[in-house]
């Protein structure tokens, strides 16, 4: 070939731009992340560490499942009244009755994958939630943070309560964002049937119409007595049985408080519905109802006595809903912070904090999350900026593509077949309808 020809082929050729460096493929790490699967996998991964110490609350679910469907003395509509150490809502004994023919160990596993397998559902139900675009990204890294918790949870414990409460929960918000008053209301109310404090998450129901709220709330009050009522009918000592107390163990936020009682106070259950009930009206009151569970369960542990593990699953939940529902960060800093704060500061070895310690931390973590849900909003404001002498294109986008700012193409925003002036929409926007 002629050298010139080839030369001057050379240069009249088009350049081949390489694309833009955010935009070129991830880590295969990140890659990971960004995948369907990942939320399953990691779950499954997480679930199976915890097989060597499994179901150890599963006895309760198994004597009240048995308890419930027997007719023998103190068992049947008696049962709460008799064994009042129960603290579990009818819905979760009868969820687990099916099982009741089976081994403990089976109907345990079979309870402990089913719980396990809600978590990544729950995390994709949530990135369907009408007027909400949730990138892979997001739900990668949260379904990092969620799922070690939640196989505590699932596997270790085998909470079949808190889990059917926190899963009935996330279809009332369904309900809610797409103005369902009947659904909702019944879906809350199966809620309070599975965990008691549940009930504290009905200020989710203000949120409807002004015409509609109402009779929502009568529903769902007529299922809440409909779900406890023939326990109290058939025996009245069952309204006692919320008088039962567990120790107020050193490491509880409770005591961090100053409330030194060896046991749950008689006040301590009440003033945690209150203060919930009153702090998620606030929330929704300022257009900010995607932080009442969140709210919700921080009171609740804020105030509680014992300082369970598995209390911490449901508060990770929720402030995963905060962060890529309300906050719509690509990274999950607030259920990051209470990871760190509730759950990953006890598995530190020797430099595990003390008990008085961990009390201090609890404290503090669930107080910020008090103070970060109804407090400023921090939507308003740009979540990071790099100083003037750092935003050279490759390191810019190098923290771009590590997902520790946002670019337009990776923040969470309304589709654009929304219909602005619809109510769902602008519901979820935190904006009156």
């Amino acid at each position: 070939m002629n050298p010139s020809m080839s030369s001057v082929a050379v240069t009249q050729r088009s350049p081949v731009r390489s694309p833009p460096f955010e935009h070129q493929q991830p880590f295969f790490l990140l890659r990971w992340l960004d995948s369907a699967w990942f939320p399953w996998a990691w779950m499954a991964l997480w679930a199976g560490a915890q097989v060597g110490h499994a179901l150890v609350s599963w006895h309760f679910f198994a004597t009240g499942a048995a308890l419930l469907s027997s007719d023998a003395t103190g068992a049947g509509l008696h049962m709460y009244a008799t064994h009042p150490q129960l603290q579990i809502g009818p819905l979760a004994f009868l969820a687990a009755t099916p099982l009741n023919g089976l081994a403990s160990w089976l109907s345990g596993a079979i309870t402990a994958a089913s719980i396990a397998a809600t978590a990544p559902a729950m995390l994709q139900s949530l990135s369907r939630l009408p007027g909400l675009t949730i990138s892979n990204r997001q739900r990668g890294l949260a379904a990092g943070v969620l799922m070690p918790v939640w196989a505590e949870l699932a596997v270790h414990y085998a909470h079949l309560d808190d889990a059917l409460a926190l899963v009935l929960l996330v279809g009332a918000i369904h309900a809610v964002a797409r103005s369902r008053p009947l659904a909702a209301a019944l879906l809350l109310a199966a809620s309070a049937g599975a965990k008691p404090w549940a009930l504290a998450f009905v200020p989710l129901l203000l949120l409807l119409p002004r015409v509609r709220w109402r009779r929502a709330a009568a529903v769902w009050s007529a299922a809440v007595v409909a779900a406890w009522l023939p326990f109290v009918v058939a025996d009245p000592r069952t309204l006692h049985a919320g008088g039962f107390s567990i120790p107020n163990v050193a490491s509880s936020s409770l005591r961090a408080l100053g409330i030194t009682a060896a046991s749950t106070p008689s006040w301590d259950r009440p003033v945690q519905l209150l203060v919930g009930v009153v702090l998620g009206a606030v929330a929704v009151h300022r257009g900010r109802w995607l932080v009442v569970p969140a709210v919700v369960l921080a009171v609740r542990m804020l105030l509680d006595p014992g300082a369970y593990p598995y209390y911490t699953a449901g508060l990770v939940l929720a402030t995963v809903a905060v962060d890529v529902g309300w906050r719509q960060t690509r990274w999950p800093w607030v259920s990051m912070g209470v990871v760190a704060g509730l759950y990953a500061v006890r598995f530190m070895g020797l430099m595990t904090p003390t008990d008085a310690e961990l009390g201090w931390l609890r404290a503090a973590t669930l107080l910020a999350v008090l103070t970060v849900e109804p407090g400023p909003d921090w939507r308003k404001h740009p979540s990071y900026v790099l100083p003037e002498r750092l935003r050279a294109r490759r390191v810019r986008a190098l923290i771009v593509r590590l997902g520790f700012i946002h670019t337009p193409s990776a923040r969470p925003a309304v589709s654009a077949a929304s219909d602005p002036q619809s109510p769902d929409l602008a519901i979820l926007m935190g904006r009156p309808s």
